[in-house]
């Protein structure tokens, strides 16, 4: 799969939080990274959790097959709690 915009502003925040965060701390390094045109989007936050869920076998909506090269955040604490890592 194509690495994103998305995808690539997500992994660099997670770089930035040392591999894992609350999507509340996800939200602002990508706000202080400004490597995007947040203004651009009504609701830039819902396509942070989407490209998010889209590469994490812990989440319904992925397509790929678990532990491959698109399976790329797993969930820390379970589902729903919001915070995620990058998996290893």
């Amino acid at each position: 799969m194509k690495r994103t915009v998305w995808l690539k502003a997500i992994l660099k925040a997670f770089e930035e939080l040392g591999g894992s965060g609350t999507l509340k701390d996800l939200y602002s390094m990508i706000e202080c990274n400004g490597s995007l045109p947040l203004n651009k989007y009504t609701d830039w936050k819902s396509q942070v959790r989407k490209t998010i869920y889209l590469h994490s076998s812990d989440c319904e909506i992925f397509k790929g097959i678990p532990n491959d090269k698109n399976d790329i955040f797993r969930t820390v604490e379970g589902k729903g709690n919001g915070r995620w890592e990058v998996r290893n």
